[in-house]
């Protein structure tokens, strides 16, 4: 059974057997997570939430993030994962934003067992492989991206069964127990309110739990995801168990990216691009044309912004992020402050976004090597039978997809890419993100102004640089500068007690 493989790969999994560059995507990752939950951590939306966790809070050994109260493992994740999710400021691998689960649970429920910084770090890459995994393998279903939520259910099973301590019969039925009542996020709660900021918090504490009964012996279904009433065929139209292959060999954390800005990575090269622009004072701005691919494209199309939006609204909305951007030549947590956002309203209208087939195209063929291997095994009625079903359930895919077949040298690409292994280690080799954005600014004054950002400034080489920014640049608001450092270096230490960041500089 799948569950029992991926159970007994993620018991078996030993810091030696881990590739040091992996290792070092892990750090990265842990930076970009506690920078998160400081950036954040102030947020309108954070601080609601909080309160309300804090109220029901019990007592116990882990710090509550920004009190000075220690409570139970569970209430602190939960407390933590909202904040490492609110503005959209995470990270994300090929197939999942796997950081707010695979990163808090060892640290966390770490500082409950007392295991080592070795073993919170095995745990954490465990979780990764599996989440990635599993999000692959339902990428032809109703969900997407973080609304892939029952990825962190399974991380959650496998890192906290390994901090448990359980041996390989545990953990699969820990994995199984998670996969049973697996969550599943709807649109409206997700592009808009306050609840975004659950969309781990939930499963997340779902998956400790399952843990915590595998642990008592508990059983869950072995067969979860070979069963045809099982996991799969809840969450995807055409399973893709390919994508389940590699384990040990090829590694999805080495794709990990992290965000320069707060908001969908599909914004992050139209900021970049807009960004390395000399631009004028807003009112000197006729009009912002940007060009982009269809994951982009998408995304605006989902984003509720009727009216003046919240800083989750503005997360996914081309118009509002590129006008946050304008006002002040940056975009971080403090342009989505709410009483900002009205004065953009006009700039934001003057932003105009439209689908280029030629730069779907070249987003394509970045994932080609990564993603079509994950289709062998699966029959090509299967793939259209459910691409078919995707439009039903995603409006922006009515767009006229019989023009791919038209592009040739993609197709080329994609048939090439069709004779790899899933995860294979030349592929990820090769992998970086791709969402091309082309920008051009139009001025009162009759200039033009251009340019165009393929990879986002945080995947592929820049990702080391951009996940110390990024602690280095938010880190101080939460911790102060002193602080700050003695994270920086407990992260690149592996130290076994990182949950204790979760206290703002004073309560410390």
């Amino acid at each position: 059974m799948l569950v029992e493989a991926l159970s007994e790969w993620a018991s078996s999994l030993r810091i030696q057997d881990v590739p040091a560059r992996v290792l070092d995507a892990c750090r990265d990752q842990r930076r970009s997570v506690f920078a998160s939950i400081a950036a954040s951590a102030d947020d309108d939306a954070s601080r609601r939430t909080l309160a309300a966790v804090e109220g029901w809070a019990s007592e116990g050994k882990v710090c509550l993030p920004g009190s000075q109260r220690r409570v139970r493992a569970e209430d602190a994740l939960y407390a933590a994962t909202a904040l490492s999710m609110a503005q959209d400021f995470d990270d994300y691998l090929c197939f999942g934003h796997t950081g707010h689960s695979a990163v808090l649970v060892p640290i966390l429920l770490g500082a409950e067992t007392g295991a080592s910084g070795d073993e919170q770090l095995v745990a954490q890459v465990a979780a990764n492989e599996i989440e990635a995994r599993l999000g692959g393998a339902c990428l032809l279903g109703p969900l997407n991206g973080q609304m892939w939520s029952f990825i962190h259910a399974a991380g959650a099973a496998i890192a906290a069964g390994r901090i448990l301590g359980l041996d390989r019969r545990r953990l699969a039925h820990a994995l199984a127990i998670a996969l049973y009542q697996a969550p599943r996020p709807t649109v409206p709660g997700f592009m808009g309110p306050d609840s975004k900021l659950l969309t781990a918090s939930e499963p997340t504490l779902l998956g400790v739990r399952a843990a915590r009964l595998a642990a008592a012996d508990a059983t869950g279904p072995l067969d979860a995801l070979e069963h045809p009433q099982g996991f799969l065929g809840a969450f995807s139209f055409a399973p893709l168990r390919a994508f389940f292959g590699g384990l040990g060999t090829g590694y999805a954390t080495e794709t990990l990216a992290v965000k320069p800005y707060p908001g969908c990575a599909y914004i992050d090269t139209t900021i970049d691009a807009l960004l390395s622009l000399d631009l004028p004072a807003p009112d000197a701005i006729e009009s912002i044309d940007v060009d982009a691919s269809l994951l982009t494209f998408m995304m605006n199309e989902l984003s509720r912004c009727d009216g003046i939006p919240s800083a989750v609204g503005v997360n996914f909305s081309i118009p509002w992020s590129v006008a946050a951007a304008i006002e002040r030549r940056r975009l971080g947590p403090d342009e989505l402050r709410r009483g900002r956002l009205p004065s953009l309203a006009s700039l934001a209208a003057r932003v105009h976004l439209r689908h280029d087939w030629s730069l779907t195209a070249t987003a394509a063929r970045a994932f080609a090597d990564l993603a079509v291997p994950g289709f062998a095994g699966t029959s090509p009625s299967h793939i259209f039978a459910a691409l078919r079903q995707m439009r039903s359930v995603h409006p922006p895919l009515s767009l006229d997809l019989s023009m791919v077949s038209s592009l040739g040298p993609l197709v080329q690409e994609l048939r090439r890419a069709a004779g790899e292994e899933p995860w294979s280690p030349s592929a990820l080799a090769r992998f970086v993100f791709t969402f091309p954005a082309h920008v051009r600014v139009c001025t009162t004054g009759g200039r033009v102004l251009e340019t165009r950002a393929d990879v986002p400034y945080g995947a592929g080489p820049t990702r080391g640089a951009a996940s110390r920014e990024k602690l280095a640049a938010y880190g101080p608001h939460f911790w102060g500068q002193e602080q700050t450092r003695v994270l920086a270096d407990a992260i690149e230490g592996d130290a076994a007690d990182l949950a204790g960041f979760m206290q703002r500089s004073g309560d410390r």
